[in-house]
């Protein structure tokens, strides 16, 4: 059987956790009665993408608490984004303790994001098929021949891959940095070119491929968007920058061998943190899937 390795954003999975159930009215607590809506949900959610998508080898991403490379160019970088209650911080720190001991290889690392972390194991990876979970458009531009991810519209999920990224964007993975760089992304708060929109990015990105080539060719296209690009070269290559993913920074412990799915063990750690905030649903699941993982 072809490996494949499912890559969870597990800070996006986290918030989405959180406001799924908090949003529902149901209230989640262990018997001193403790919040763990959060923590419930992110594990239902994890066993759910491993037994739909079946892959061979598991990893999950964190972002670091303390600011990035980003922040340092840009201090207004993701300015917009409200802090979360402490009640989100513990439980988000309880689900890593809990992955850890069930031997699910997570890792955060300080002044990057889990974006970059995603990235590192796609670069790692390059010829193994890799399964992506996020919303972050950031992570666009890693879709290849072996990387998709899993996306969601209204209420289903689909596959966004290399053959048919351009038809639901308008443009090929490897641009998306320079879309960015040109429109910018109100999520992580920075603006593009103004007067420059999406379908001018799109069509200009098609005929000249990258941010690059617009800049050597500004004379052969329209007066008033050469204007803009002059006007705003300098935040374009900035928010390019800001855009791209960077790996060049290493990592520890992440060969196949601490990737496979078969290395996930009930500890005795982790029946004892499932044991006092009363998580037995994890137990439950943790069990089945261990159960599986040895027949095959």
């Amino acid at each position: 059987m072809n490996n494949k390795l499912l890559i969870i954003d597990g800070t996006y999975l986290a918030y989405r956790s959180y406001f799924a159930l908090n949003k529902s009215n149901i209230m989640l607590t262990d018997e001193n009665g403790f919040s763990t809506n959060e923590v419930v949900l992110f594990f239902k959610s994890l066993f759910n993408l491993i037994n739909e998508h079946r892959p061979t080898h598991l990893f999950v991403a964190f972002d670091a608490k303390e600011k990035t490379f980003r922040h340092q160019m840009y201090d207004m970088y993701k300015a917009n984004r409200s802090k979360m209650e402490p009640s989100f911080y513990f439980q988000l720190d309880l689900i890593k303790q809990i992955l850890s001991s069930l031997k699910i290889r997570n890792i955060e690392k300080n002044g990057y994001e889990a974006d970059d972390i995603i990235a590192k194991l796609c670069f790692e990876y390059k010829n193994i098929n890799k399964l992506i979970f996020s919303a972050d458009q950031d992570l666009n531009q890693l879709i290849d021949e072996k990387t998709s991810i899993i996306k969601k519209n209204k209420d289903e999920y689909f596959i966004l891959d290399n053959a048919n990224f351009k038809t639901s964007y308008g443009i090929e993975p490897y641009q998306v940095v320079d879309y960015k760089a040109i429109i910018g992304d109100s999520s992580d708060n920075f603006s593009g070119i103004k007067g420059i929109g999406p379908k001018t990015a799109s069509k200009l990105l098609n005929e000249y491929q990258n941010l690059e080539n617009i800049y050597a060719n500004l004379e052969d296209i329209k007066s008033t968007w050469a204007s803009k690009f002059i006007e705003y070269k300098d935040f374009a290559f900035r928010n390019k920058v800001i855009a791209q993913l960077v790996f060049d920074f290493h990592l520890d412990d992440i060969k196949e061998d601490f990737l496979d799915l078969k290395n996930i063990f009930l500890s005795s750690e982790a029946t004892f943190l499932i044991e006092k905030y009363s998580l037995n649903s994890i137990k439950i699941n943790a069990e089945k899937l261990i159960k599986k993982l040895a027949k095959n």
